[in-house]
């Protein structure tokens, strides 16, 4: 069993320097696992995540074990890789981090380490060049997403192969476009029989006369003048009025003087 006086400081130092960077890998996957917008992407991330983790608990573990000293903190590099303002910006960075973590198991794979701790370096070194190989080209993609979109260039691309695609006028003025003849439709010659109407002919051979029927309209008749209405009758009076005075009624005024015959 390997025991800490068969490890010299320097790889001690290693050891823990190479944890520490394990630690900050599974926080920068839970940081742009939480970001991501796509399910694949969110996926891919999680298992580089379970990959680190299961890194770290071996790492521990075997130092435990050995009886070496084990480091409780973590690399602050996660915090320049997560404060980049794009997105593939972080991807690239984190591609970056995941490049030295293999270089340093790798050198450490050099040394007299063996068992547990020498498989658990192998893995690190194979799994963090998967990490590598994702995150860059994730980033590429994610870049060029953002060019086509908002940036100048896919604008005078498509330009271009707008005018690739369009003929010139030029062009289109000296190869008129010839249209292919189209024979005409024969159509079978068909008969339509004419049908001529012929007045009945009479028994004498005469023409026949045709009487026609004039009809006038009817004037309308004149409004009978309507007959006077008959005055109504004076109701009778209850009370008969007084009789005029008759022609015997002497008369009012100055009196005549008799005459006799004799004068």
């Amino acid at each position: 069993m390997t025991t800490a006086a068969d490890y010299e400081p320097e790889l001690v130092d290693t050891l823990n320097l190479l944890i520490e960077d394990e630690r900050a890998s599974v926080e920068m996957e839970v940081a742009l696992a939480s970001g991501a917008t796509e399910y694949a992407e969110r996926e891919a991330l999680m298992r580089m995540g379970i990959d680190d983790i299961r890194a770290c608990e071996t790492l521990r573990g075997e130092m435990e074990r050995a009886g070496l000293p084990v480091t409780p903190q973590i690399n602050g590099v996660v915090f320049e890789v997560l404060g980049a303002e794009r997105y593939d910006d972080r991807l690239r960075a984190f591609a970056h981090h995941q490049r030295i973590v293999a270089e340093r198991a790798s050198d450490l794979l050099e040394s007299n380490l063996d068992g547990e701790l020498r498989a658990a370096l192998v893995n690190i070194v194979n799994g963090h060049q998967r990490h590598i190989e994702w995150a860059s080209q994730r980033a590429d993609e994610f870049a060029d997403t953002r060019t086509m979109e908002f940036g100048p260039r896919q604008r005078s691309q498509f330009a271009d192969s707008m005018a690739a695609a369009a003929p010139s006028a030029a062009t289109a003025e000296s190869e008129p476009v010839s249209l292919p003849e189209i024979p005409p439709a024969e159509f079978p010659e068909t008969e339509i029989p004419q049908v001529v109407e012929e007045a009945p002919a009479t028994p004498t051979g005469e023409t026949p006369v045709v009487e026609t029927l004039t009809i006038t309209p009817e004037a309308p008749e004149a409004a009978a003048p309507e007959a006077p209405e008959a005055p109504e009758a004076a109701e009778p009076s209850a009370e008969p009025e007084a009789a005029e005075p008759s022609a015997s009624r002497p008369r009012r005024g100055r009196p005549r003087k008799a005459t006799s015959s004799a004068e």
